[in-house]
């Protein structure tokens, strides 16, 4: 009772309703740009919450992360050209809807669809991430110090085509992560006698850079414009809304695309994509029409819309239970954690119950404002597909200037952005992913503390590492991912 009443609270309070606002249609509009994703409209949003108190920052940062996976699937069906990876299985039978003079239908569709998987998970979130975080309570520096190491097994899931770049793009993360004074005995590391890095690398200026920074360079280099898509309009008033007959078809492959996006949100390293694909796939098997899939299909684009956005809610269950992202996404999110100074973990449910009670009633109130806003933007988005790609890009590279030097008033955060951006920029060059740049970054200073305090406890016994039960159930569990990471890996590549 006590969660409910602080959920109630934070919704109840006017400015943190009108945030959420904020995140949920900024996150649509950047998602829908083809290029930039769930991941970029975080990064975007993060310096507008500087000031913000907590619950209020994390509500729109999530209502972002929740538009932006939805808004993917906006230029997926429109354009044909997926706003982001997790709209990738949406791509064929949304556009042939499209096409076929039923663009209205397919998206609102796939907008309902997002919404009741992202509730089912986040109802899952709710239910069991604050158990998880008591067995966690259990665990010391031993514990997190395996926790830290299993959660780099993301850097292979999170590979590409390489191995070898992305444990490159690990290190420099981990690289990076070392600049500044030390935590334990205060002497400089890698500062190379400048001050400015007395303080470190800040996190929102490389995530500015690498992420919404080097995206524009790339496309602005690629020329990508979306110079119309003239579409047919509705031929009949059913073309342009959710019939019942859709209803009936789409009722199976929402269901089961919820379940399977949410145990796959639940295993870090498998993302929403993954979640897409499986809906997609599954919503095929269960179709007594399996012919028009990929011709125009209101049941598959149901059952990859209903899997990526189940994952988004239930990666937040090992991210909010034991501190590890589950995805790229969700280590952007530890880091809007750490800028206002709340570490995701088993911790937060003791220390701050108001920011992760109120978090909760901001995610299932983002679900009902999607609705509401995609519903009232989905018009204009048709008559909008028409504008050039180009034309936004730089609005979004100015506000990404802005964003990085917001954070704290230093032409110094700008510098490393832009730094960064070409970092970022290198790394597309060579086909090598920037995902695992912020992995590495991010769990760094998380294994480095955690195993010199084991060092220390222990007096320089490494046999501490193997001689807790839990711990050694951790290690197993970090061998079984490395190797399903590595055989997916091998299957990838096959």
């Amino acid at each position: 009772m006590e969660a409910i009443v602080l959920a109630f609270q934070a919704l109840l309070d006017v400015q943190n309703v009108l945030y959420l606002c904020i995140g949920v249609g900024a996150g649509i509009v950047l998602g829908a740009i083809p290029g930039l994703s769930a991941s970029m409209a975080i990064a975007i949003v993060i310096p507008f919450t500087f000031a913000l108190p907590p619950v209020a920052s994390l509500i729109m940062m999530m209502g972002a992360y929740k538009g932006g996976i939805y808004g993917g699937s906006i230029a997926a069906i429109l354009l044909n050209a997926p706003g982001t990876s997790a709209a990738v299985a949406t791509v064929q039978d949304g556009h042939a809807l499209a096409k076929q003079g039923k663009g209205l239908k397919a998206l609102k569709v796939s907008l309902f669809a997002s919404a009741i998987g992202d509730t089912f998970s986040d109802i899952v979130l709710i239910l069991s991430a604050a158990q998880l975080a008591r067995i966690a309570l259990e665990f010391g520096p031993v514990e997190f110090t395996v926790i830290a190491v299993a959660s780099l097994t993301l850097v292979v899931s999170l590979s590409g085509k390489s191995l070898m770049k992305g444990l490159i793009g690990a290190a420099l993360g981990i690289l990076v992560a070392f600049i500044g004074l030390d935590p334990m005995s205060g002497l400089p590391r890698l500062t190379f006698g400048s001050s400015d890095f007395y303080g470190g690398i800040g996190l929102v200026p490389m995530l500015i850079g690498l992420l919404p920074m080097a995206e524009v360079l790339i496309r602005l280099e690629q020329k990508q414009q979306t110079k119309g898509a003239f579409l047919p309009s509705p031929k009949e008033p059913s073309d342009a809304r959710v019939t019942k007959s859709d209803w009936k078809r789409i009722t199976k492959p929402i269901a089961a695309g919820s379940v399977l996006g949410t145990i796959i949100g639940i295993i870090p390293g498998m993302g929403p994509t993954i979640g897409a694909v499986v809906g997609y796939d599954n919503a095929k098997k269960l179709s007594k029409d399996k012919e028009s899939f990929g011709k125009g299909s209101v049941e598959g684009v149901a059952g990859a819309e209903s899997g990526n956005n189940a994952v988004s809610g239930a990666n937040l269950i090992p991210l909010l239970g034991l501190g590890i992202p589950g995805d790229s996404e969700a280590v952007i999110l530890i880091g809007a954690f750490l800028i206002h100074g709340l570490t995701p973990g088993p911790m937060i449910f003791r220390e701050n119950p108001e920011v992760v009670y109120g978090l909760y009633g901001g995610l299932v109130a983002a679900n009902l404002l999607l609705i509401i806003f995609a519903l009232l933007l989905l018009p204009q988005f048709v008559k909008l597909s028409r504008i050039r790609t180009t034309r936004i890009l730089p609005v979004v590279m100015i506000l990404a200037t802005m964003g990085a030097y917001n954070y704290q008033q230093s032409f110094f955060d700008v510098i490393v952005a832009f730094v960064f951006c070409g970092i970022g920029y290198l790394m597309h060059k060579i086909d090598a992913p920037r995902s695992t740049i912020m992995i590495g970054f991010i769990l760094a200073p998380i294994l480095e503390n955690n195993f010199r305090r084991a060092m220390l406890i222990t007096d320089n016994d490494w046999s501490a590492f193997f001689s807790s039960s839990i711990g050694n159930f951790l290690w197993m569990l970090a061998i079984a991912s490395v190797i399903y990471s590595l055989a997916a890996f091998a299957r990838k590549r096959r």
